[in-house]
C-alpha cells in the first residue's frame, strides 16, 4: 500500500453542497443569493478525464465526460455534493477511499447537467 503523493494534486477545485431555501408552501428551492450552491471545501485533487459519451437528459441530447478524481480523505464526500474544476461542473457518483486509505477517489460526471 503506497501513501497518497502530493505531488499528483495539483488542481486546485471546490466542493459545493446544495443551498435551499424554504419556498414558503412547505417545499423547498434553491437560494438564489448563492444560485443554489454553497462552498464546502477547496482541495487540492488530481484529476483524470476517462472517456466521453452521449447521453439523453430530459429529452435533450448531451456529451458527457467521465472523470476520476482524487482528493485526500475527507469524511463528509457524497453523491449530493459537486464538483467545480474552473467552469467544469461535477457531479460526484460515486466516492471510495483509495488502497491506502489516505485518499478518496471520486467518479465523476459533467456535461449531464448542461455545464
Amino acid at each position: 500500500m503506497s501513501a497518497l503523493d502530493s505531488r499528483r494534486l495539483k488542481h486546485l477545485v471546490k466542493l459545493q453542497r446544495p443551498d435551499t431555501i424554504d419556498n414558503g408552501t412547505g417545499g423547498r428551492k434553491k437560494n438564489p443569493a448563492t444560485d443554489g450552491w454553497t462552498d464546502v471545501a477547496m482541495p487540492w485533487a488530481e484529476i483524470i478525464a476517462l472517456r466521453g459519451q452521449e447521453a439523453v437528459r430530459e429529452s435533450i441530447e448531451r456529451a458527457v465526460q467521465l472523470w476520476r478524481v482524487t482528493i485526500r480523505h475527507r469524511n463528509d464526500v457524497t453523491p449530493q455534493l459537486r464538483l467545480v474544476w474552473g467552469a467544469i461542473v461535477m457531479n460526484i457518483t460515486a466516492a471510495a477511499p483509495n488502497e491506502a486509505g489516505d485518499g478518496l477517489v471520486l467518479t465523476c460526471e459533467s456535461g449531464g447537467n448542461g455545464r
